[in-house]
Parts: C-alpha cells; structure tokens; sequence
C-alpha cells in the first residue's frame, strides 16, 4: 500500500514536471511520447488514482491537466465524472482540455448520462450553450441520449422563440449522426422549415440529413475532402 502511494505521488510530480515553458512549446505529440510510461502506468492503477489526478484539473492551460483527463479516458472511472463536468462548467478558453474532457464523458458513458441530462437542463433553463458538455452527452450512443435530443429538438420546433440568440440547434442536433438513428430525419425536416433557422444553420443540418440517410457516401466524401485538403497542404508546404 505504501509502495502503490509513493508511485502514485511520483507520477503526479513527473506529471506536474511537464507544466514548464520547455514543455509548452513542443507539439502535443511529442510531449505525449515523452510522457507515455508514466501515463500507461497511471492507467494500470485504474481508479486508485481518481482523487489525484482531479486535483490536477484545477488548472487549465497545463499538460498536467491535459494528461489527466486522457487518463480518464482510459480508466473510465464514474468517480471522475462530477469533477470533469464541473471542469467543462468553468468555460475556459483551454479548447484542448476541454475537448478531452468531453471525450473523457463520452468514453465513461452510462454513467455520464444523468448528471450531465441534470446540468443541461439546468443551462437550459438559464439559456447557456455548452457545446462540450452537449457533444459530451450526445456523443453516448443510447436510448437516454437520444431520447433528450429529440425533446430538446421538438421543443425547439414548437418554441423557437425560447431558443432565440443562445441556442445552435445545427451544433445540438450533429450527433444524431453518430447516434445513427434515421428515424430522427423527419424530425430535422421538421427543423428545416422553422423560421428563425439561419442560411448556415440550414446548410449544416442539411449536411447532417444527408449524413443519416447515406452514412456510407457522406463519409466517403468526408474522406475525400481531407485528402484534398491535406495534399493542398503539402503542396503548400513544398
């Protein structure tokens, strides 16, 4: 027991190491490599590390941060699931933690759901969008996240108005997709034809339309852009 809480404080050090300006300017791959033992060790003692690595969630814009919600990731340990929402609630301009935090939710999955349906609502109610903690539940394939993405839709129908200047119904509805529910096409339709919708709005849930009615052809022509984009990116460089 004392062995496991010795190495476990000398991963959180090694992990707080990496908060340094030496660090801060290489690419996130290669402060990844370097730190790869010590996460793939972290990940093997599972939850016995939960508390500490919350801890380093008290500081955005670090590695420490960063490498601590990738661990989540991995252990998908539901103890981690008030302190990630609570992380994503701040808001912060770190896009990078954010986003892995998101993931962090997705891959815990069940037990993300509720508290995460509770703080939507809450925010909802409050009229606050946060796109993280939305893709976070929305991103869970299962009957309960569908489920609240279809009532939020059909009362965006019925009550555009409440929506009005806060909410971006193209954003919230993008992951019916990876829900891969066609049965949620005539209710997009639906979306289509409500008044407030903006062009870009309307373009981008056109996309996500097409995108359930032929997966396989959307995601060819998805494949297809990144690649002329990453050869235009390469004759560029050249």
């Amino acid at each position: 027991m004392q062995d496991q809480i010795e190495m476990l404080n000398k991963h959180i050090d090694f992990l707080k190491s990496l908060d340094i300006e030496e660090f801060y300017n290489k690419d996130e791959d290669d402060v990844r490599r370097y730190a790869h033992n010590t996460i793939q060790e972290f990940i093997q003692l599972g939850t016995h590390a939960t508390n500490e690595l919350i801890e380093l969630l008290h500081t955005e814009f670090t590695w420490s941060c960063f490498f601590a919600l990738t661990i989540f990731r991995e252990t998908k340990d539901p103890q981690a699931v008030p302190a990630i929402i609570s992380f994503l609630k701040k808001e912060s301009d770190d896009s990078m933690a954010n986003e892995e935090a998101m993931f962090a939710l997705q891959d815990i999955g069940d037990p993300s759901i509720i508290p995460l349906i509770e703080d939507l609502e809450e925010a909802f109610d409050n009229k606050k969008y946060n796109s993280y903690l939305i893709g976070a539940l929305t991103g869970i394939i299962g009957p309960a996240p569908y489920d609240f993405m279809v009532k939020i839709t059909k009362d965006f129908i019925s009550k555009p108005w409440r929506y009005k200047g806060w909410f971006h119904i193209e954003d919230f509805t993008y992951n019916f997709v990876k829900q891969g529910r066609q049965d949620a096409i005539p209710l997009l339709k639906q979306v289509l034809d409500v008044k407030v919708i903006t062009g870009t709005e309307k373009r981008e849930l056109e996309d996500t339309i097409r995108a359930l009615e032929d997966p396989v052809s959307y995601e060819k022509k998805i494949q297809e852009t990144a690649k002329e984009l990453s050869e235009a990116t390469r004759k560029v460089d050249l």
